[in-house]
């Protein structure tokens, strides 16, 4: 909590991502969408030459689906991929890596997972040192627990791609204790039990207060349960529903950005 100290988390998140600064009167989140709102949708346009991130992507959606990349933190980091039935992009394993096809008005682009999220952190990194008012080079970016060695390493070189110089990886479920206790008293020698439902993950905590610092006993999670999930569940239920009741078998592209 010291003043001097030019501390940044990311919650690079499956649907959205948030950023909080240091002030000299407490932890603040920065506006990420020009409108001033502080959650910014995770995606991500390469219809023009320059990309564009957040919710002006979602709202273009239908016209430049092709063009279009979100959930890149379920691809993130793996080998293999399970496709998403609402992905309007396609995935090809390219030197055992899985990379992304968009079709656009300028030819076919080829991205991979890391490198959709460095455009995320780089741009979250612009408009966080814009209301800062300064350089910024060391960040905390929290990923979820069930994360592997090779995701974890993914996302510390999307950061570095994104022009971080430090870069400190924080398990989910921890940064939301921290965030749920930051205003409250810890009772020492607490043992608790934390879950994490966000957009793509459900992580799964249990950890331990000890001389007012979390000692983790044990964590877990599960990339597939989340937001997103709920949302193909319902997809599917009301797809069968008119399918069966009216008989209508072929629906238009919906998209969702998820629940958290």
């Amino acid at each position: 909590m010291k003043q001097d100290v030019d501390a940044v988390g990311i919650d690079l998140g499956t649907s959205r991502c948030c950023v909080a600064v240091n002030r000299k009167n407490g932890i603040a989140t920065v506006a990420l969408e020009n409108t001033g709102e502080r959650l910014l949708p995770s995606y991500v346009a390469y219809d023009e030459e320059n990309t564009k991130c957040g919710q002006i992507v979602i709202d273009r959606l239908r016209y430049f689906s092709e063009a279009t990349i979100f959930d890149s933190k379920r691809i993130i980091g793996k080998c293999i991929v399970n496709i998403d039935k609402m992905w309007p992009f396609k995935i090809v394993n390219i030197n055992n890596q899985p990379t992304i096809i968009l079709k656009t008005e300028r030819g076919e682009i080829r991205q991979s997972a890391t490198e959709v999220a460095a455009v995320l952190l780089k741009y979250m990194k612009a408009k966080a040192e814009e209301f800062q008012g300064k350089k910024l080079s060391k960040v905390v970016i929290t990923v979820p627990a069930a994360f592997t060695e090779a995701q974890e390493a993914a996302t510390k070189e999307a950061a570095t791609l994104a022009g971080w110089k430090t870069v400190t990886l924080l398990p989910e479920p921890i940064a939301a204790s921290f965030a749920y206790f930051i205003d409250r008293p810890i009772p020492n020698n607490s043992i608790l039990l934390l879950f994490d439902l966000g957009g793509g993950t459900l992580d799964v905590c249990v950890f331990k207060i000890i001389n007012n610092q979390i000692q983790i006993i044990s964590k877990n999670g599960d990339s597939k349960l989340g937001g997103r999930d709920f949302d193909n569940i319902l997809m599917d239920y009301f797809s069968n529903k008119l399918n069966l009741d009216y008989d209508i078998s072929k629906l238009g592209h919906t998209w969702a950005y998820g629940c958290e």
